[in-house]
């Protein structure tokens, strides 16, 4: 990965690898018992590595930020979670409330954990740069880092009951992060594939056909490079042979931008 370019993919492998064996429970990982944000314990959690500066870079999370914001911000049922969120946070819906912690600025001033926890209103999974590793052979940091993975968004703003005795709230920003899970547990008897790999780097589509004709070998000026071909149990192995291989959860810090424009919320 290093040799690749692909620097943020190799701090996430070697944070796992230096860890102590662990395994993120089924519950974590597909959400129905994940616990607050703030409350995940630290040698669970990284939310030093993956910036949304250098995520912004590449055109897929771009393209799924716009979508985000236009399409699933101010949804339906984005404004219900927000109506909901607000009750939690201890608005009783009448007078106006002021929701989302700001700094003396008057920035926000919010982690992607303390989001999560408590601002959270939709998301989207961003898949395309699985996509155009499949289709076209291209292949980056991104894909390494995180394959498929989930940008979040949390508004906060202004909440207040209207002369017409509706909620609405007047957005002022929208906080947008990634949370993932980094683990290598397969679902049921299927052990996912994470490619072709030489101590170069992963091979593409062309060189794995290479190297399956070649009996795992790949030449380079006329001399033989092993080729291996690296499945999740792989991990798995490497785990219970040493005791080191800790999964853990991903937050990226906040990308914040300004909005504006009121909205009925649901208040019953």
């Amino acid at each position: 990965m290093k040799k690749m370019g692909w620097k943020r993919s190799a701090k996430l492998m070697q944070r796992w690898f230096a860890s102590p064996a662990w395994q993120i429970p089924a519950g974590w990982k597909n959400g129905t018992a994940f616990p607050d944000g703030q409350y995940i314990p630290d040698q669970h959690c990284d939310d030093s590595i993956i910036k949304m500066s250098w995520l912004m870079e590449y055109s897929h999370a771009r393209n799924a930020v716009a979508d985000l914001l236009r399409e699933r911000a101010f949804s339906e049922a984005g404004l219900a979670q927000i109506s909901r969120r607000l009750r939690r946070l201890g608005w009783d819906g009448e007078g106006s409330y002021s929701y989302g912690r700001k700094n003396i600025i008057g920035q926000p001033s919010m982690s992607a954990r303390e989001l999560e926890q408590s601002y959270q209103n939709n998301y989207i999974t961003v898949s395309g740069n699985a996509t155009t590793h499949v289709l076209f052979d291209t292949m980056d940091d991104v894909y390494g880092s995180l394959g498929t993975y989930v940008l979040k968004v949390a508004v906060t703003g202004n909440a207040f009951k209207g002369l017409d005795g509706r909620r609405y709230v007047t957005a002022e920003y929208a906080g947008v992060y990634v949370k993932d899970v980094y683990d290598f547990t397969n679902d049921g008897s299927w052990d996912q594939p994470l490619g072709m790999w030489t101590p170069d780097g992963i091979l593409i589509r062309s060189g794995s056909a290479m190297a399956l004709v070649g009996g795992m070998n790949v030449y380079k000026s006329g001399k033989a490079i092993k080729v291996a071909f690296v499945r999740n149990s792989d991990f798995l192995k490497f785990r219970e042979l040493t005791g080191q291989g800790g999964d853990f959860v991903i937050f990226s810090d906040v990308y914040w931008i300004r909005q504006s424009g009121y909205y009925p919320i649901p208040w019953n």
